[in-house]
């Protein structure tokens, strides 16, 4: 998905930009949601943003992969106890305005049929083709 038309959509809580003291939170939390999908050397990628409620991470998003021209917005995760909050819609919305001020475009991509998409879709993102991406490991 690439953006199509920014949505600034309102921040009301505080987002934080996560740093190395946050590793092991943000791995768990992600683990948690999305068993399988990452490991910690991702955090080296790029940037991440959470949001805590009672000194706990219960959501975020990130920045992985990056061109020139690109950063993709990446490993958006709310705790299932903190969900329909909003915490997603901003963190999406903080991530992608901050990939813009560095004069880049965001994309993202998804597994088809993401029950997110349409989520993605209310930021001003659009669908522009489906690929197939294959993981592959040692025996």
């Amino acid at each position: 998905m690439v953006l199509d038309n920014f949505i600034d959509y309102k921040i009301t809580e505080e987002i934080i930009l996560l740093n190395h003291k946050h590793i092991d939170m943000v791995y768990e939390l992600i683990w948690k949601v999305m068993p399988g999908f990452y490991q910690k050397k991702g955090f080296e990628m790029g940037k991440f943003f959470g949001i805590f409620k009672d000194n706990k991470l219960v959501a975020i998003s990130g920045q992985r992969m990056q061109t020139n021209d690109f950063i993709e917005v990446s490993s958006v995760v709310t705790d299932p106890k903190h969900t329909k909050r909003g915490f997603a819609k901003q963190l999406i919305s903080h991530t992608t305005k901050d990939i813009l001020n560095n004069k880049k475009s965001p994309i993202l991509h998804t597994n088809k049929g993401n029950l997110a998409i349409p989520l993605y879709e209310k930021l001003g993102y659009k669908l522009t083709r489906d690929m197939n991406w294959w993981y592959f490991k040692r025996k």
